[in-house]
């Protein structure tokens, strides 16, 4: 989801030349206890954009809250518009937190404060909070994810390992990568154990999205069966056989006295009429017999 941020300028009655400037972050990542890394990289880019990264970073400290001038002590404009925009930004801040952390930094006085409370909450490489996200790293594999969620699930848990202080190797890491591959693509582990040189993050990942996309490719849809395909195109309505027309109108009716089959078999003699049975001779043994269609009484049936 693409990050969206609105900027509005508000008009500064102490200062008249130097505006304040609200922002408003949409759609950005919420820090959690484990996107420490994701959320502080989001976060620096936006407020380096609108040269806001001076209040987080302690290079813009608040001014004196008054000033002296000829011996009467009044409030310091300059303070004034640094506390108005230093609590804009810490309403920036605690949008982009998920509701859950955001008791942590309710007791900051400034933007200052907040950011190093959450530094020091989630930035300390902490004995415990290592180990954890080592052992997620073990446990990834690919199973049904495609190879970039497989890969940007590894690199996200490394990311944060970096953020922490305790980098993996670039060996390590493509060791993890392996591990985690299933026998599809065991060509590609091959070739990577037989290089001699450790290859690149990225150079591996490209070899694993041509690999994925070569087996996607062999998925094709069986073709249909040649039966199943005879039976579709075959289309006889009307069958010639010893027995009577399947047409249920008339109990015994012969098959080649049916006018529909007639029309369809026009070469086809029908057999005598009951009582000129003497004039039916049976052909010979070696005459053909296929077109033959005889009455069978109702009641031998």
């Amino acid at each position: 989801m693409a990050t969206e941020n609105t900027q509005i300028i508000i008009p500064n009655a102490q200062e008249p030349t130097k505006p304040l400037t609200m922002i408003t972050i949409h759609n950005s990542i919420k820090l959690t206890p484990t996107n420490y890394l994701s959320w502080k990289t989001q976060m620096e880019a936006i407020l380096i954009g609108y040269d806001l990264q001076k209040f987080i970073d302690g290079s813009h400290p608040a001014p004196p809250t008054t000033i002296t001038t000829n011996n009467v002590v009044s409030t310091n404009p300059a303070y004034q518009t640094w506390l108005r925009q230093d609590k804009l930004l810490f309403g920036a801040l605690v949008g982009t937190l998920s509701p859950t952390l955001v008791p942590l930094i309710t007791q900051s006085k400034t933007s200052y404060e907040a950011w190093q409370i959450l530094a020091n909450t989630y930035a300390r490489p902490s004995r415990g909070h290592i180990k954890q996200l080592k052992d997620h790293l073990k446990n990834i594999t690919k199973g049904s994810q495609s190879i970039t969620d497989y890969m940007q699930s590894i690199k996200t848990r490394a990311d944060e390992l970096v953020a922490l202080g305790k980098p993996l190797d670039q060996e390590d890491l493509i060791e993890k990568v392996l591990e985690g591959l299933d026998e599809n693509y065991q060509s590609i582990i091959d070739a990577v154990n037989g290089r001699d040189s450790t290859i690149f993050f990225d150079e591996l990942y490209e070899k694993l999205i041509n690999k994925e996309l070569s087996l996607r490719n062999k998925i094709s849809p069986s073709p249909l069966p040649a039966s199943a395909h005879a039976t579709n195109v075959r289309s006889t309505p009307w069958t010639v056989t010893n027995r009577t027309s399947r047409l249920p109108s008339t109990q015994g009716h012969v098959v080649s006295r049916c006018p529909l089959f007639r029309q369809q078999f026009p070469q086809v003699q029908p057999p005598p009429r009951p009582g000129n049975s003497s004039q039916f001779r049976p052909p010979a043994p070696w005459q053909a017999q296929e077109n033959v269609a005889t009455t069978i009484p109702p009641n031998t049936r």
